[in-house]
């Protein structure tokens, strides 16, 4: 009462209410008491009148004299008896009518104090443990801001509480899974830092042996000086793309790239995909085989799915045998539109598969430029899309990877 304000409300409201009670009460109690005393006074009224008339040599002093008597009671509830009357129908003097009266009224009252006040004990007990309930979701709730979730429901029950409860609970597990995820994103942002510095470290000591090789010898052989440039500008080439990759990865995990989905036709994707590639391509001689119907479409971001399919396409490239064929076919149906991506390779084993998505993992069959992070970005380009990835490989018959992006609702 001391401090909240709604309870100090609630009591005065009481109050008012009891207040109000009370006049109601007396009120109603005094109307019955008037109409008893004016049904008395009537019947008195009755029997003087009929008396004087019936008897006018009777004095009116005799006659209240008469009334007033007490001594033959018992013959006169004999007689009203036998007509059918009982003796708590009539009342010996308007006095004992007033003291009863008087008792009926002061008893009412009584008793209305009586149920306010136990009314009230049992409000305000209840209202102390709905205060006791609210303060400890208070202190739970600044438990909370302390990244402390150890919220427990054992005793909940059915009311407004126990829904306030019921939410805090919600959000106490939601924070809780915000919390964990945002450890793991912390752990992960550590290992991927702790394996670009890895994928990094590797290349740029390359490039400083071999220029310090190019610097401390400036007769060197022309064919080994081109031979040490290539290899610095395959280094180099290979840390951009790295290094470009990581920040397209980062861009899509702060939720700051906006996706814009227009209509593309499938085989126009494929074929601008495989022309960027067709350098690579020449140089291990391999051929790509495109089966893409004419009208197969999807609505996807072409900058993103571009470098999705790239990525993918890559790989295939890259773990293709010299001469080899990299197939890529479509479907399109009312359900999704399918993107196949095949080459003969020596294939993926089985416990590698699982892991093939995870960024900087490089499995037994990976070669050793491979920075293993081409395939998450596309998986996570394309699950942004409303599509998904699958890969089936065996050993000896080479890689397939399945790309459907599902069609929305019209």
């Amino acid at each position: 009462m001391v401090w909240n304000k709604e309870l100090k409300r609630l009591g005065v409201l009481f109050l008012i209410a009891a207040m109000a009670g009370s006049i109601i009460v007396n009120l109603c109690a005094a109307w019955y008491c008037n109409w008893i005393r004016a049904e008395y006074n009537d019947m008195l009224m009755n029997v003087f009148g009929n008396v004087l008339e019936a008897y006018p040599e009777v004095r009116e002093e005799e006659l209240v004299e008469i009334v007033n008597r007490r001594e033959n009671r018992g013959l006169g509830r004999d007689i009203l008896a036998g007509y059918g009357l009982f003796e708590e129908y009539g009342s010996p003097s308007s006095a004992v009518q007033e003291r009863q009266l008087f008792f009926l009224q002061a008893g009412v009252n009584v008793l209305f104090m009586l149920f306010c006040l136990f009314s009230a004990a049992l409000t305000f007990g209840y209202l102390g443990k709905r205060q006791q309930r609210i303060r400890r979701l208070t202190y739970y709730m600044q438990a909370l801001d302390q990244r402390k979730y150890n919220l427990e429901i054992e005793d909940n029950q059915d009311d407004e509480l126990s829904g306030l409860r019921n939410e805090l609970y919600k959000l106490t597990v939601l924070l809780r899974e915000q919390a964990d995820s945002a450890k793991a994103s912390r752990q992960a942002l550590a290992d991927a830092v702790t394996n670009i510095s890895h994928q990094l470290k590797t290349p740029l000591t390359s490039v400083t042996v071999l220029t310090d090789n190019l610097s401390d010898n400036p007769d060197m052989e022309r064919d080994r000086r081109q031979h040490f440039l290539r290899e610095i500008m395959r280094q180099v080439t290979g840390m951009s793309w790295l290094i470009s990759t990581m920040l397209k990865m980062s861009r899509l995990d702060a939720g700051v790239v906006e996706l814009k989905p227009v209509r593309l036709n499938v085989e126009g994707l494929i074929r601008e995909v495989a022309g960027r590639l067709e350098l690579a391509a020449e140089w291990k001689n391999v051929s790509f085989l495109i089966e893409i119907p004419d009208d197969a479409v999807l609505q996807a971001d072409r900058k993103w799915t571009e470098e999705a399919m790239l990525n993918i396409v890559k790989n295939a490239v890259e773990y293709s045998p010299v001469g080899g064929t990299v197939d890529i076919s479509g479907e399109d149906n009312s359900v999704y539109t399918q993107i196949a991506v095949k080459d003969h390779g020596e294939g993926i084993a089985e416990e590698e598969r699982e892991k093939l998505f995870r960024r900087f993992y490089n499995g037994k069959s990976s070669r050793e430029d491979s920075m293993g992070i081409g395939l998450a970005l596309a998986k996570e380009i394309i699950e942004r899309q409303n599509g998904y990835i699958t890969v089936d490989s065996r050993a000896g018959e080479g890689t397939l990877f399945v790309i459907r992006f599902l069609k929305q609702g019209e």
